[in-house]
């Protein structure tokens, strides 16, 4: 029921007569988790709910408007736009090979979520998600703030420091960067300083690394990094709201693109349509 963090936490808080203390800064740790995860659902609510209607849209209309359209158009033998006759060809496409299209989709999705749930797939998607446009600044922003946080936590509470580095990277959610935390607890084995570790790591930005070496040299590292961990909120909390206001307008040139080619698509053959009509009465 719990992570290799928290039992190590709540040892040490039993072993130094601090288990109150331990579960206030866990307490706390759940609160700020559970604000963020909050943060990133409700920033995603909108363009899931927007990206939705659009695949149904285009399903109804691929399906139940298109094949409509394309007989009246057969009808009167006008020359239709390159527009209507790619829109009429994808219709004619999906029409025959829908069950095609969507079985082929549904085991692809199966093929990447059992991919993903393996140790090489895992560890691909975890290093794929610090790279993505727009969420992953978010993603790497909430990493660093919890390694940063839980770090701190380990090293006030009095756990070793080879021993915190391992549980601190079992916690992060993340296989790339706990096999980067790793890489540090092997070089700090071999007698180096932590921000000669955290900089070979290649995960850290100048600011962790500066505060890094500064609290090592002073003693202060739990301090420094938990000021560290309270700016990479205050980086999530923006980046987050920075997300939400990005979103909407792409979502917007979407849509407007998607009914732009469809307006073209359906009503420009409408002109060629009534010309050969009037061409066929007179």
């Amino acid at each position: 029921m719990f992570s290799p963090f928290y039992v190590a936490m709540i040892r040490v808080g039993e072993t130094s007569g601090k288990l109150q203390d331990i579960f206030k800064q866990l307490a706390y740790y759940l609160e700020r988790e559970k604000t963020t995860r909050d943060q990133i659902k409700k920033a995603l609510r909108y363009p899931s709910f927007v990206l939705t209607v659009i695949v149904v849209a285009i399903f109804i209309v691929m399906r139940f408007v298109i094949p409509p359209f394309s007989k009246f158009f057969a009808s009167f033998g006008a020359e239709l736009p390159w527009q209507t006759r790619a829109l009429i060809a994808l219709s004619d496409f999906f029409v025959h090979n829908g069950v095609w299209l969507f079985g082929g989709t549904a085991l692809a999705v199966i093929g990447v979520i059992y991919y993903v749930r393996t140790d090489e797939g895992r560890y691909r998607w975890d290093k794929l998600k610090l790279r993505l446009p727009l969420a992953g600044a978010v993603i790497y922003r909430a990493t660093l703030a919890r390694f940063t946080r839980l770090f701190a936590m380990a090293q006030s509470s009095g756990v070793p420091l080879i021993t915190g580095l391992s549980v601190v990277a079992r916690a992060l959610d993340n296989r790339y960067i706990e096999e980067r935390i790793l890489t540090m607890r092997n070089g700090i084995e071999r007698g180096e300083s932590i921000a000669r570790t955290a900089a070979g790591s290649g995960i850290f930005d100048p600011l962790s690394l500066q505060m890094m070496a500064v609290g090592e040299e002073a003693g202060t590292l739990d301090e420094l990094l938990g000021e560290v961990a309270s700016y990479y909120d205050q980086e999530v909390d923006y980046s987050i709201d920075k997300l939400s206001s990005a979103i909407e307008p792409i979502l917007t040139a979407v849509v407007a693109v998607l009914v732009l080619i469809l307006a073209m698509a359906v009503f420009l053959p409408l002109w060629d349509v009534g010309a050969a009509a009037l061409h066929r009465g007179r």
